[in-house]
């Protein structure tokens, strides 16, 4: 049997329904007496009979969830992007430390090479000019046609020689001395030319003291070309704009290790490059400086002068050896060497590396010292996101450092392969 289902026709559901809403208005009615008598169709009373109720509805409890989501949301969005923006802030600080120390020390290590070339420089001068003032006086020509002559003299008893190699060198002899002496003549005069323009250039160098004079004011300078170096690095690395890193732009000092910062009041009594004047210096190694400095201007112009008379004596040393010229004008340049170091007893020295009491006893305190500095940037603080939220409790500006030291190379024992075993100085079994 089918199992009959109760059915209701419209009308009566529409009355059932019509019962219930005045079963809740009538429990409604029954508690107005708590109103003070209020009118059952009032706005107050429909209030409050929601609210009545309120804690009995549950819809919109959604609603109120994702509204405490979105603020947490966007509060940690605002975190991440603060945490982001000085992670990368921090980055580029970093780098632009990095960048603009090894800018600034990439200038004091030319420098350094600017002296130690400029060094160099003034001994060549010094051998140049000695080389001039013989082409100017022309000491080794008369010497060298009286050695010629008297090679004419002997050639014809040559012929008498009991043996073979010796009577041939009557024959051959003749024919060369005129050859000789011309070219004694025109390299006498190809020289003297030149040093008719060149040598008072080379002699006011000398006594105007150029190149030490070049080379003071190098080492006075040279800090604030590191700092406008450093300086224009880090701009380049923080440049001011209105985008996340809105304010000035990124700046760099340079610091010495003693806690004094580049181009400072203390360049007068110290020098940021590790660099002496033996002239000038005030400080206890000031002889050792002008001793040592004496003895390198002397070696080196003489190596200098050496190897300026090899290169152009080449043809007296090959085929023009009768004459002995090239030993007549090495000697006479050597003379004139000696001469001219003995005007300049106690001026245009050589600089030298600094010199420290730590240099004996603690090697790496010295290299600190002497050698090491600082490079760090300031770039003004980055305001944050959300201020009301975070905010940064330093009033300083963000910094980042680095260090850097130069390289100063010394004196070391070296091996030249081109010399002959028997040529070669060994120290404790090590060939220099």
């Amino acid at each position: 049997m089918k199992r009959c289902q109760p059915r209701f026709s419209r009308k009566q559901h529409t009355t059932k329904t019509r019962d219930r809403r005045n079963t809740t208005v009538a429990h409604l009615t029954d508690e107005t007496h708590v109103f003070d008598g209020l009118s059952d169709n009032s706005l107050l009373h429909r209030w409050l009979a929601k609210v009545e109720g309120f804690h009995r509805n549950d819809s919109g409890s959604i609603s109120i969830i994702s509204v405490f989501a979105v603020i947490f949301l966007a509060m940690l969005l605002g975190m991440l992007m603060n945490i982001g923006r000085h992670v990368d802030r921090k980055i580029q600080m970093q780098n632009g430390a990095d960048a603009a120390t090894y800018s600034g020390g990439v200038v004091l290590a030319r420098s350094m090479n600017t002296l130690a070339f400029t060094n160099h420089l003034l001994c060549d001068v010094f051998a140049l000019t000695a080389y001039l003032r013989e082409a100017r006086d022309r000491n080794s020509e008369p010497l060298s046609q009286m050695v010629l002559d008297a090679w004419e003299d002997v050639a014809p008893k040559f012929a008498d020689a009991p043996l073979q190699k010796f009577s041939d060198l009557a024959q051959a002899i003749p024919p060369k001395i005129p050859l000789e002496k011309e070219l004694v003549t025109l390299f006498s005069q190809q020289n003297a030319a030149v040093s008719e323009q060149l040598l008072p250039v080379m002699e006011e160098i000398l006594a105007m003291e150029l190149i030490p004079e070049f080379q003071r004011t190098l080492v006075t300078s040279t800090p604030r070309l590191a700092l406008n170096a450093a300086d224009e690095i880090a701009r380049r690395h923080g440049p001011a704009n209105s985008g996340l890193s809105a304010g000035s732009p990124m700046g760099c000092v340079l610091w010495r290790t003693d806690a004094e910062a580049f181009d400072s009041s203390a360049e007068a009594d110290r020098s940021t490059l590790p660099a002496a004047d033996p002239i000038s210096d005030t400080t206890e190694f000031q002889p050792r400086y002008m001793q040592d400095g004496i003895a390198q201007r002397r070696n080196l112009a003489n190596e200098y002068l050496r190897q300026l008379n090899n290169t152009m004596l080449r043809d007296f040393d090959r085929v023009g050896n009768m004459s002995q010229f090239a030993n007549l004008w090495r000697g006479f340049t050597c003379g004139y060497l000696q001469e001219l170091l003995a005007e300049y007893p106690s001026s245009n020295i050589p600089y030298q590396l600094r010199r420290s009491s730590l240099q004996q006893s603690d090697q790496n305190a010295y290299i600190d010292s002497e050698t090491s500095f600082v490079g760090v940037v300031y770039w003004q603080k980055m305001p944050e996101r959300l201020p009301g939220l975070f905010n940064n409790s330093l009033d300083a500006d963000d910094s980042a450092f680095t260090q850097i030291r130069l390289f100063l190379p010394r004196p070391r024992l070296i091996y030249d392969p081109t010399l002959e075993p028997e040529h070669q100085i060994y120290r404790q079994g090590i060939p220099r």
